[in-house]
């Protein structure tokens, strides 16, 4: 309690309106009966006021100093006579449950919600009110609205973005003191991207292995996972290759082709929702290091124990330059492939000798290059070790007898017979004009002189031909092309 002993010439007392204080005097005889006056006007009663003597001492005590209270006041008795002045401090207050309430949970807010933290107050007029976020005053703006008025003050954030978030500081300042109040905004939201740049930390020719860092702000909250998508280069689409949990930045994608780019993003996800994007630049999946596999060998000419193949170079060489080709046989109907040679063939035609005659084999060759040999072609079409027959001649008058958007009819005629030359059938085949390689599409008995081609594109340019077949192998084929009508 704030006391004031007037014989010792204490003559000040400050109390903080509501708080008790007291004045007391000491006279020398104990009969002595004492007078108070305030503002110099004598005292005998005054409302929250005291008076009390015990002995020698005589005091005048406040019990809760309010504003009525503040003044100069005098002691008179016997020889004593003294004087005190009490000044009632005002300072600016904050219902305190309110104030626990404030400071001791953080406010809480999502990404584009609203907010208001409003804080009444009292004290003595004029109450300066003062916001501050990281020791820097807040101002009205287009986002952030501070309010004042003689009884509260408040700060509004129509839509809270997570820079909002932070540490805040209300000053409330008057002539009788500052009080000053420490508040805490969190606002949660989405994660920021992960952190860049997205790395290839791996690369085959069967798969790619990406890496990236978390994001620099995860919103507020936990990441939970991360989401995974490629898009290949020279399309549109975007493709969901898989998630990670958020202890794991690196992702293995086993779906990739040789030689083919991609670009790869990430998105880290919370609570909230899914960050923007982390993307890549353009990643190439490797070219494999041995060769591809050839087409199937072609059968030039067959004996009775020799048989000549050729085949061409495959599309894909590899990582390094074809060295050699390995060379296999097989007797139509089993399964074990024998090398024809000892190393690799240089050439890309070959004799297989040794041969048993009358016995029908298949043909099979492997590209072989520094980093060792490739995929190995097709098998051959089977062909049998004897002396040739006379080749059965070119089928005659091919034509397109009929066409619409899905199908094409050709008819032909047999070739002249000569010798023993006979027909045992037909082979149809067809191709694009940009791609090299001939498909069989029917084998024919001998009799047939026309067939049907389905389940082709409208408005697509075909390249057909058509062969006749007898003991000795494929003849000579006969070539048209034909062009599909347009989809009605």
């Amino acid at each position: 309690v704030p006391r004031c002993y007037l014989n010792k010439q204490l003559a000040t007392v400050r109390v903080v309106k509501g708080e008790p204080a007291e004045l007391s005097c000491t006279v020398s005889k104990d009969d002595v009966t004492g007078t108070w006056f305030k503002d110099g006007l004598k005292l005998t009663s005054m409302e929250g006021v005291v008076f009390e003597k015990k002995g020698l001492v005589h005091k005048l005590m406040i019990n809760k100093a309010q504003d009525i209270h503040a003044g100069k006041y005098r002691f008179e008795g016997g020889d004593v006579k003294t004087e005190a002045s009490i000044f009632v401090e005002d300072p600016p207050q904050v219902d305190k449950m309110l104030l626990k309430n404030l400071t001791r949970v953080p406010t809480v807010a999502k990404a584009g919600q609203g907010v208001k933290l409003r804080i009444p107050f009292e004290g003595r007029l004029p109450i300066r009110a003062t916001w501050l976020k990281d020791s820097m005053e807040l101002a009205d703006d287009s986002r952030i609205r501070v309010d004042k008025t003689d009884t509260f003050t408040m700060l509004s954030i129509p839509s809270c973005q997570r820079k909002d978030g932070g540490d805040y500081k209300v000053r409330l300042k008057n002539d009788s003191g500052v009080l000053e109040i420490n508040l805490k905004l969190v606002v949660m939201d989405k994660p920021q991207p992960p952190s860049g740049p997205l790395k290839v930390i791996e690369s085959s020719t069967n798969s790619i292995t990406i890496q990236w860092q978390p994001p620099k702000d995860d919103g507020g909250k936990p990441v939970q996972r991360y989401i995974v998508e490629r898009q290949q280069v020279g399309k549109k689409e975007w493709e969901t290759l898989g998630e990670t949990p958020r202890s794991c930045t690196t992702f293995t994608t086993n779906k990739v082709e040789e030689d083919t780019s991609y670009y790869f993003r990430v998105r880290a996800r919370n609570a909230e929702g899914t960050s923007d994007a982390l993307e890549s630049g353009e990643v190439k999946a490797l070219g494999k290091a041995t060769p591809g596999a050839p087409e199937p060998p072609e059968v030039i000419s067959a004996s009775r124990d020799s048989i000549t193949i050729c085949w061409k170079a495959p599309h894909k060489t590899g990582t390094s330059q074809i060295v050699g080709y390995i060379v296999q046989k097989r007797k139509k109907g089993t399964m074990t492939w024998l090398p024809v040679t000892s190393g690799p063939v240089k050439d890309k035609k070959l004799k297989v000798p040794s041969l048993k005659k009358g016995v029908q084999y298949e043909f099979r060759v492997a590209a072989v290059n520094a980093a060792g040999t490739g995929d190995s072609s097709a098998p051959s079409q089977p062909v049998f070790a004897r002396d040739p027959t006379k080749s059965p001649g070119q089928v005659q008058d091919l034509k397109v007898s009929s066409c619409n958007s899905t199908s094409v009819t050709l008819t032909w005629s047999r070739p002249e017979v000569k010798d023993g030359n006979d027909v045992k059938g037909y082979e149809v085949e067809m191709r694009l004009p940009q791609s090299p390689t001939w498909s069989r599409c029917l084998t024919l008995p001998a009799e047939a002189t026309t067939c049907t081609l389905k389940g082709l594109q409208a408005k697509e340019k075909y390249l057909l031909r058509v062969r006749t077949i007898n003991d000795s192998g494929p003849g000579e084929a006969t070539e048209l092309e034909a062009l599909l009508e347009a989809a009605a």
